[in-house]
């Protein structure tokens, strides 16, 4: 798998999330929800975003070490 569709399924799988919990506060309206969205949905959307851009720098360095291997191809050997 490219690094490119990883993070494109990261992105689509938060998305996903995102749509979810609009769902879920049509009919769960509480403070439990809130502290479960606190402790847990809100956590994870900024590590999944974090690792959005991570997956940015692990591209730029594959480019680079293929640019400097001479390896244009484009194919990710991951």
């Amino acid at each position: 798998m490219s690094v490119a569709v990883a993070k494109a399924n990261l992105a689509d799988a938060l998305k996903q999330l995102r749509i979810r919990m609009e769902a879920v506060r049509a009919n769960w309206d509480d403070t439990a929800r809130a502290q479960f969205e606190k402790d847990f949905i809100a956590p994870l959307e900024a590590k999944v975003i974090a690792a959005a851009k991570g997956l940015d720098h692990v591209a730029e360095l594959m480019a680079h070490a293929r640019r400097d291997c001479g390896d244009d191809s484009g194919i990710d050997v991951l």
